[in-house]
């Protein structure tokens, strides 16, 4: 530590009499309200004058009043104490609020957390859903969760395993007769999503056929998107058969938009909820949790009665 270093020390460890001094215009009474006996004030101040090698206080007739250094201290031993009082609520708040920014990918906001906010809200959980397709900067306050979908882990963060994630052709209703099969002519119009193709996710439609063991694929890829919600909704358009994932389908086959037509395969990735290990010790990660796990086991029962997972 060099000799700047230990000054700075020095006078972090004297802010709170240095705040004191100023506000009381008296050593005696900053003493008393620091728990410090007027001599100790004295000597500290006369430690920290020789260390900073000029004076901090005049004496007057009725108080202390610092000089031009002494107040440039004293301002600072004040923005000092405000931001430590500032950092000790914004401490409370994080564990006991239960408003939060949840950091979700473009495709899984529009699809599944939007529709499950009303009952996010009726849980007492007040959600600010930031949309952002990268994973965002939790140690950097950009939110304090994130929900992701990979194959983890996710290094330096906490991550709870939500649920595996299985792939699922899609298609407007009566767009494609019977299920998908290998085929070696055109077949049917495939719609995909360019990101899963090279994310490392395995959100693909080669992964989807190398776990069918299909020989050939059941059509071509006509049309490729840059999100999966939007191939899903090229899907509801009429415009092909869109390789859907779950989490992101089920409300659009419950309500009659889409229809499953092909059995569902297994990805190698997953859904998690990522924080910094130090949020996911708070009250406020603990109900995010807790809520999410109770929509997985919502999800869950949808397929159930949507389709039958391997």
């Amino acid at each position: 530590m060099n000799s700047d270093d230990a000054l700075r020390d020095r006078l972090m460890q004297n802010a709170t009499l240095l705040n004191a001094i100023l506000e009381e215009g008296n050593f005696s009474r900053a003493g008393s309200a620091v728990g410090l006996e007027q001599s100790a004030v004295s000597h500290r101040i006369k430690s920290l004058e020789t260390a900073l090698g000029t004076k901090l206080f005049e004496r007057t007739t009725r108080r202390i009043v610092p000089t031009e250094a002494g107040r440039i201290v004293c301002e600072a031993a004040q923005r000092c104490q405000e931001i430590w009082g500032s950092a000790l609520v914004r401490i409370a708040d994080v564990k006991t609020s239960r408003t939060l920014r949840l950091s979700v990918s473009s495709s899984l906001a529009m699809k599944w957390i939007v529709p499950a906010l009303q009952r996010a809200q009726a849980d007492g959980l007040d959600l600010v859903v930031d949309v952002e397709d990268r994973l965002a900067d939790l140690h950097g306050g950009e939110s304090q969760a994130a929900i992701r979908y990979g194959v983890g882990p996710y290094p330096g963060f906490h991550a709870d395993a939500l649920i595996h994630a299985h792939l699922v052709p899609v298609a407007r209703p009566g767009l494609v007769s019977g299920s998908l099969a290998p085929a070696s002519g055109n077949g049917v119009p495939l719609l995909a999503d360019s990101s899963g193709e090279t994310d490392g996710t395995g959100f693909s439609w080669s992964a989807y056929f190398d776990g069918r063991n299909w020989p050939g694929a059941p059509g071509k890829i006509t049309n490729s998107f840059a999100r999966a919600d939007l191939a899903i909704q090229a899907a509801i358009s009429g415009m092909g058969v869109a390789l859907g994932r779950t989490l992101l389908i089920e409300n659009d086959i419950e309500a009659g938009f889409l229809e499953v037509v092909g059995k569902p395969v297994a990805s190698k990735a997953r859904y998690w909820l990522v924080t910094t290990a130090s949020y996911s010790e708070t009250e406020g990660y603990r109900h995010l949790r807790d809520w999410i796990r109770r929509e997985i086991d919502t999800a869950r029962r949808q397929h159930e009665d949507l389709f039958s997972l391997p």
